[in-house]
């Protein structure tokens, strides 16, 4: 009952206003971003819009700002369509931003500031139109002028933050913005998103539940949620986070595959053999040189080449050792034969390396320098980012050097993750690397 009075009281305190500036559309927008309460009443005073004692221009900024909120977005457009008013300007900036269109967006945005300059919320949304079209530091000059006093300006300040990585400064803005605005579901989404990554799930949990906790429209705060439970084998936890989530959003994708996965994980079987035999290997490729007895000869040659384990020796090929001064046959026999008593071989390492590379190169042709771009380009989601950190995956052409065999084995890595990395790749001419 004290959330609904609450959303009662905004919502009447803006709709009783004989005007609706810009400055209130977005108050009321903010309010509805994260409550169904919010919106079911802003829909009740959009059907009793017409019974109203207002102007013909005031019906029409009403109609286009309620509908918009609500996401019905062509009749939104069709209402606001041509009006030289500032809400007007505002609408269709927001309205060509939620369709990716941020060249009109800036636009109309622009218009709605230089309309009511003083207004830190329009100066927000410009921002957010600029950083979305990658005007980062165009966006920053916006939200400096606009002051720092406003929660929507400390937000996108800290979105800005975090699209030039800057994740130390973002996380601080995000925590700014809830120091002003305890509820704001953006913030406190992104904050515990964040956390989520560094590990800490203790606090990220504790954010993400106060999001589903006050009625928040917010399904990726359930699914993440979810997926933190998985990371702590609580499928039972996470099955019902991505019910709640589904429950808000029925048709979300990415909430039924990953619903199916957990299901499935409630029962699943762990082939602990072969992680063994992966946990096993690099044991051995770890094991120093000097645990063998090799000759003078071989260990000083070996020593000068920086082959200090069994994981840098089976990197050199046979010509590169027999290239090397002072190394003879004798001593790549006394070499191949200790790698082979381990299961091992000179070049192994290196073939694998070079059939990829030559693989990738027939699909990209000469321009392959996606394989160098970070994977975070890929926009993965949680879970899947979360494998990458495991197997310490920087670039493209890391993940592409992997086999669905190695994703699979990573903790609960299952085959919804894997389709989506193979779509991903695929996108770009890529795949994952094959064992014949």
């Amino acid at each position: 009952m004290a959330e609904e009075s609450r959303v009662t009281s905004v919502a009447e305190e803006i709709m009783a206003q004989t005007a609706l500036n810009a400055d209130a559309i977005l108050r009321l927008r903010n309010a509805a971003f994260g409550s169904a309460i919010e919106r079911k009443a802003l829909q009740t005073r959009l059907n009793a819009l017409e019974e109203e004692k207002r102007s013909p221009e005031d019906k029409a900024i009403r109609q286009a700002a309620y509908r918009w909120i609500l996401g019905q977005y062509e009749q939104a457009e069709a209402a606001a369509k041509n009006a030289p008013t500032p809400q007007a300007y505002l609408i269709r900036g927001c309205l060509a931003l939620a369709k990716g269109e941020f060249g009109p967006a800036v636009e109309q945005l622009q218009k709605a500031l230089d309309s009511q300059p003083n207004s830190a919320k329009v100066a927000a949304e410009l921002a957010a139109a600029l950083r979305s079209a990658g005007k980062i530091s165009e966006a920053l000059k916006v939200l400096e002028k606009a002051g720092t006093k406003d929660s929507d300006v400390l937000l996108q300040q800290a979105w800005c933050y975090e699209a030039q990585g800057l994740q130390e400064e973002a996380c601080n803005g995000y925590t700014k913005v809830l120091e002003l605005d305890p509820a704001n579901p953006q913030a406190t989404f992104r904050l515990a998103y964040y956390l989520d990554l560094r590990g800490e799930d203790d606090k990220a949990i504790a954010l993400y539940q106060s999001i589903t906790q006050q009625n928040k429209a917010f399904v990726n705060a359930m699914i993440n949620l979810a997926l933190i439970y998985e990371d702590k084998d609580d499928f039972d936890t996470a099955v019902t986070y991505l019910k709640e989530a589904l429950k808000a959003d029925p048709s979300n994708k990415r909430a039924k595959l990953y619903l199916r996965d957990a299901i499935d994980s409630l029962d699943m079987y762990y082939d602990e053999g072969q992680r063994k035999e992966s946990d096993r290997l690099e044991s051995i490729l770890r094991i120093p040189i000097n645990d063998f007895e090799l000759s003078v000869r071989s260990r000083n040659c070996l020593a000068k080449m920086n082959v200090r384990t069994l994981g840098d020796m089976v990197k050199k090929t046979e010509p590169e050792l027999l290239a090397y001064k002072n190394f003879g046959e004798t001593s790549l026999r006394e070499i191949k034969q200790l790698l082979e008593s381990k299961g091992l071989r000179l070049g192994m390492h290196k073939e694998d390396e070079q059939k990829r590379v030559r693989a990738q190169r027939l699909r990209l042709g000469p321009e392959n320098s996606v394989l160098t771009k970070p994977i975070a380009d890929l926009e993965l989601s949680v879970r899947s980012r979360k494998c990458m950190q495991r197997l310490n995956l920087e670039t493209i052409g890391d993940l592409a050097n992997k086999t669905e065999a190695d994703l699979l084995s990573t903790k609960n890595f299952g085959q919804t993750s894997l389709t989506e990395v193979k779509t991903k790749l695929t996108e770009l001419g890529l795949s994952l690397k094959c064992i014949d």
